[in-house]
């Protein structure tokens, strides 16, 4: 049974090494902590307790002595009170480190820190201050050109405010925002309601079987249609998204760029990149329905996404993003820009993983301009990363010793019988997936001993190149009708 973790180090473990720092300040101040054993406590769990440290009994205890210094030292294990005690001490510390992050989110959210100090000003009837904050960030929402679901809704909170002002203020006979409240308010859940519409299409493509009521999606349609909400650049942008989402077609996949490429500068980067992202994954849709013209669309979108930096999160790319703009421009045979964007997103890769994804995406470029040498190499430099990428090298691995050995190998057909049951068994994996990759290892065998096979027919490939079509699922069923187009020729 796994062992039911310290919430208070699970949470510290995930502040950075300033944020622990200024933390211990913030424990330190009077004004939220006059407890001098919480303080206490803390710095002996950065010292002790962090950074990956088993908090087991022996670190238990030297935690508690330090916390506790007038009390008793523990022996090997803590006792039943003992523990209670620390278990205490460390619930409070846990609730200061809770209102350290709210504190910090509080500062870095312009929004929130409006919206709370509003509610403070009207309820101490600080009218002339209050209206004097509204007038100011009015001024500032009017000046802003990029506008995201974020902007709309602190709109509404300011228009509410206004409203609440003037009503309390005693002047909403003489005047009111009733108008721009409406219609800041109307934006606000349309784009809401649109967001969650844009999920739950997701939600559906990945688990096919769940069912959502939508039925307030549809009834929302008439307000959508009102002129003044009809023209605003991002509710075009979430409809053309959400009807390339359901209607995945030539139509709705062009309409999307045509507007993108209208009205991205009124449009948060942020923002575009999921539209953009929307498009690259109907590309891959298409081009695993049979249709190879969308691979050159989704490098063109990855060349579009890289231009306007929008494959960068707080300074970092995932893994799969840079594996996925790598593999794209590789199949189109742009291998020097494949090169040039593994050294520029280099740096934006998290430390631990960022040499061995380098590694694997130079082995793709690599394979792919058929250095199965030099691919096979870069491919076994790369350390475990996850799942996905190592599933990815293992069967890269494969590939490339089918490619590049004159000579059948024992060795080589054990690795293939070893990955074939290593898919067979993973049952982390979904049902489909072990099969997609079983049965793409098994025709992978075939065809090896077949090429290898002086008294190979052309009767023999076909047979493979049948099996092959009649499998429903495969994980790579291009690529080996590929090598079975390749070895009949060979063989004729």
């Amino acid at each position: 049974m796994k062992k039911r973790p310290f919430l208070c180090i699970e949470l510290l473990n995930a502040f950075s090494k300033k944020e622990i720092a200024d933390l211990v300040y913030f424990v330190s101040c009077p004004c939220f902590n006059k407890d001098e054993s919480i303080s206490r406590l803390l710095k002996s769990l950065r010292r002790y307790a962090l950074d990956g440290k088993e908090f087991d009994a022996e670190r238990q205890c030297t935690v508690y002595e330090k916390t506790f210094p007038h009390k008793a030292v523990p022996q090997d294990t803590l006792s039943k009170s003992e523990r209670s005690s620390l278990n205490l001490k460390m619930n409070t510390l846990m609730r200061l480190a809770e209102r350290f992050l709210a504190m910090q989110a509080l500062e870095g959210n312009v929004s929130y820190n409006c919206e709370l100090l509003y509610d403070t000003l009207l309820k101490r009837q600080q009218y002339w201050l209050l209206n004097r904050h509204l007038k100011k960030h009015k001024k500032e929402l009017s000046q802003q050109k990029e506008k995201d679901t974020a902007y709309y809704a602190h709109q509404s909170k300011v228009e509410q405010s206004t409203f609440d002002y003037l009503y309390h203020s005693g002047q909403l006979t003489q005047e009111d925002n009733l108008a721009d409240l409406i219609r800041s308010v109307d934006m606000n859940y349309l784009l809401q309601k649109l967001n969650i519409q844009i999920t739950i299409r997701s939600m559906k493509n990945i688990f096919g079987e769940k069912e959502y009521d939508l039925s307030s999606m549809t009834a929302m349609t008439a307000l959508l249609d009102l002129p003044q909400y009809a023209e605003q650049p991002l509710i075009i942008l979430y409809r053309a998204n959400v009807a390339l989402m359901e209607a995945t077609s030539d139509e709705t996949y062009f309409n999307l760029l045509s507007l993108l490429a209208q009205y991205e500068s009124l449009v948060p980067l942020s923002v575009l990149k999921d539209f953009y992202t929307t498009a690259v994954n109907h590309c891959a849709a298409q081009i695993r329905l049979g249709k190879p013209d969308y691979i050159k669309n989704v490098f063109d979108l990855y060349k579009i996404m890289d231009a306007k930096n929008l494959l960068i999160d707080d300074g970092f790319i995932s893994g799969s993003n840079l594996k996925n703009i790598v593999t794209s421009a590789c199949r189109v045979q742009e291998f020097t820009w494949a090169e040039k964007a593994v050294e520029r997103y280099r740096p934006h890769l998290r430390r631990s993983i960022s040499a061995s994804v380098c590694y694997f995406n130079l082995g793709v470029i690599a394979f792919y301009q058929k250095d199965y040498e030099a691919a096979h190499d870069k491919f076994i430099q790369a350390d475990r990363i996850d799942k996905i990428y190592d599933i990815n090298i293992r069967v890269l691995i494969l590939k490339c010793l089918y490619e590049k050995e004159k000579e059948y190998s024992e060795p080589t057909m054990q690795a293939f019988r070893s990955a074939h049951k290593y898919f067979k068994g993973d049952t982390s994996l979904a049902a489909k997936i072990r099969t997609g990759y079983a049965n793409f290892i098994q025709i992978l065998m075939n065809l090896y001993q077949l090429r290898h096979n002086i008294n190979a027919t052309k009767a023999n490939v076909e047979r493979i190149k049948e099996k092959l079509v009649q499998q429903k699922i495969n994980s790579d069923k291009r690529w080996l009708l590929e090598k079975i187009e390749e070895l009949g020729h060979k063989i004729k």
